[in-house]
């Protein structure tokens, strides 16, 4: 499934079925967010950045899913991993 929307570690679209992009989500979150470790926005931009270059999807967007799935929390501008 990660293979349709991953190309050479590039994430090309983000998939509209929740369950989809939830699979895709946790697994840009382990490889991305370490446990236990506080991220400044910047950073945490910078990271997503390089997961949406040449595809269709936004840093920002792949921000908020992440927020909103609580895969990040955010307060104050600082951000950590709290899911899987």
């Amino acid at each position: 499934m990660l293979r349709t929307f991953l190309r050479d570690g590039t994430l090309t679209r983000l998939p509209a079925q929740r369950g989809r992009r939830r699979v895709l989500l946790e697994h840009i979150t382990e490889r991305t967010f370490e446990p236990g470790r506080r991220y400044p926005e910047r950073e945490v931009d910078d990271a997503l950045r390089r997961w949406c270059e040449g595809g269709e999807a936004d840093h920002v967007t792949l921000r908020r899913y992440l927020i909103d799935d609580m895969l990040l929390t955010r307060e104050q501008g600082v951000y950590w991993r709290t899911g899987p």
